[in-house]
């Protein structure tokens, strides 16, 4: 039987293959937003089909679970070894942001009927009080993620009595991630071009605001 720590790498694995697309679309966002939708749209041939895209689904709701499962296994101790406590502390702050991420599309895509294009992160970093929350959920969830994975490669670095690339992994997968939450803040938040959210996401945000977007 598959114990739930394997399951959770080799899933892990196939996840974090759509997450390598999808940073890959937000960095196409730096040579602006057409180049971010039209990179978007690529990558969707690959993860939003009728076969990839329940599979995918499925694998981090999951994810999720699993995840919840080994954190709570030994909590306490894991608290208090280092390397057990970053993996767990960033495990759960990324479950916490995929919980929310996954919720607010499907409100956007599937609720309201919205093509969740660069328009959709963009709506929520274009004006207070929505970036004073999402622009540092955005930096640590990304981060968060990261530094999870980093932990992860740093295990198996070890495992193979590699010390030294353990922890360049750990360090050069966080430190990348940070830099990479980073820039993805600073482009939604519009400070590499101007960003003129169309009048559908000014619309629905003035909804399900209850009227605070100005």
């Amino acid at each position: 039987m598959v114990s739930y720590q394997t399951y959770h790498r080799v899933n892990g694995l196939f996840i974090s293959l759509f997450i390598v697309l999808h940073m890959a679309t937000h960095l196409s966002g730096l040579w602006g937003i057409d180049a971010y939708n039209a990179m978007q749209q690529v990558m969707r041939i690959v993860y939003r089909n009728t076969v990839v895209e329940p599979i995918l689904l499925v694998s981090v709701v999951l994810q999720v679970g699993v995840g919840i499962k080994l954190v709570s296994q030994n909590f306490r101790r894991k608290l208090k070894e280092k390397w057990a406590r970053r993996q767990a502390l960033s495990g759960l702050f990324f479950l916490f942001f995929i919980s929310q991420h996954l919720s607010a599309l499907a409100m956007a895509r599937w609720i309201e009927g919205l093509d969740t294009s660069f328009f959709w992160p963009a709506s929520v970093m274009s004006a207070p009080p929505f970036y004073w929350y999402f622009a540092p959920y955005y930096f640590l969830g990304v981060t968060a993620m990261f530094v999870h994975l980093g932990c992860a490669l740093r295990l198996y670095a070890l495992r193979r009595k590699s010390t030294v690339l353990a922890g360049s992994l750990f360090w050069g997968v966080s430190g990348g991630g940070g830099l990479l939450a980073l820039t993805i803040v600073f482009m939604l938040l519009g400070l590499f071009y101007d960003i003129e959210l169309p009048a559908v996401w000014v619309g629905y945000l003035t909804r399900v605001s209850g009227g605070l977007y100005p």
